[in-house]
């Protein structure tokens, strides 16, 4: 690992609150800073709410006039005006960009394309494939968020498999100390005792499946509540909530009983192992790259998309003992530390 004073650049088109990507972008940023290094973060934008760390030196790159299908290859093109290589000890990109030496690989556009049966490519998903290509043919060491996306980097992209490692994204285990008892966490999103919370967080509703669980709840009791954190929408059901964004999404997890995750493309999912961190089981599908993580101590994984089958794993999960017996190794795997370790240690490779 590198035992010197680094020079670094984080490489990010946004730096706000919002979903898994962003929340790692955080913790990389604290994570530097508080070992003493110099860290730089090459952005398009800072949301209102963030604030900052005093020593980050923030480089924003103008898109303001960009439209949104083609704001990351304008941004790969600025970035090269205002990055020097040379100037740093270590760069980390983000992004799908060609200036960086390490690339985080959150997901894979053709993967998703494929997933989801679209077979017939517009101009953007052709430019998206691009822009995918070129940064993972010129970075040193790719990093794959799960087995299922270094697959589909080789498969689709054609790169070495020994360039793509498989490194899961970090859960700060910090965010899930001392959260206070399950009913003191109930009572900060003003939620019944009695009655049971299922958990969906999602801010791209489609993709994530919030329709499917629509269905699914119409056929459950009352008592059986789907919470929604994410992008807000109208509910017009009693036991489909939407929380809109929350913050604190520890005490979020304390407050309930299953997360949901049916996905039709999710290249890892971050929620999965924070739901572990918190000791809440998880109902997945096949399509979540972190199902590679369950097994029966930690909770399901549905092998379709039909409404019934989603129903009877939730009154399944009623009845199963999800103990977390053998979490505590995982969660140190998975931990920040383990996790820069590991992505530090790759990067000294020749």
């Amino acid at each position: 690992m590198f035992e010197f004073e680094m020079k670094v650049a984080l490489i990010h088109i946004r730096y706000i609150f919002k979903g898994g990507l962003e929340t790692r972008l955080f913790n990389y940023i604290d994570y530097f800073l508080e070992r003493g290094h110099e860290v730089h973060l090459f952005t398009s934008k800072v949301s209102e709410d963030v604030v900052p760390p005093p020593n980050l030196h923030i480089h924003l790159i103008n898109l303001r006039w960009i439209p949104k299908p083609i704001r990351n290859f304008f941004f790969d093109k600025k970035l090269k005006k205002v990055l020097k290589r040379k100037d740093f000890d270590f760069i980390l990109s983000l992004e799908r960009t060609s200036r960086q030496f390490h690339v985080i690989a959150p997901s894979t556009h053709k993967g998703y394309l494929e997933a989801t049966n679209k077979f017939f490519y517009n101009l953007v998903d052709i430019l998206q494939i691009y822009l995918d290509k070129k940064a993972f043919s010129s970075a040193k060491v790719v990093y794959a968020c799960s087995e299922m996306v270094k697959a589909e980097i080789i498969a689709y992209y054609k790169i070495s498999p020994s360039q793509v490692k498989v490194l899961y994204p970090p859960v700060n285990l910090k965010n899930f100390l001392n959260l206070g008892s399950k009913e003191m966490a109930l009572s900060n999103f003003n939620l019944q005792a009695k009655k049971r919370y299922f958990l969906l967080v999602s801010t791209s509703h489609k993709r994530k499946g919030l329709d499917l669980l629509i269905k699914v709840f119409q056929k459950l009791d009352a008592n059986s509540v789907l919470l929604v954190a994410g992008t807000s929408f109208h509910s017009k059901q009693d036991n489909v909530i939407s929380l809109g964004f929350v913050k604190n999404m520890g005490l979020l997890y304390q407050s309930v009983d299953v997360l949901l995750h049916p996905a039709s493309y999710e290249p890892f999912g971050q929620i999965v192992t924070e739901a572990f961190a918190a000791k809440v089981p998880v109902i997945v599908s096949p399509k979540v790259g972190a199902k590679e993580l369950i097994n029966a101590h930690r909770g399901i994984i549905v092998e379709n998309y039909e409404v019934n089958s989603w129903v009877q794993a939730i009154l399944n999960a009623e009845k199963m003992n999800f103990n977390f017996d053998d979490i505590d190794e995982l969660l140190q795997e998975i931990s920040l530390e383990k996790h820069m370790g590991k992505m530090l240690s790759w990067a000294m490779i020749k």
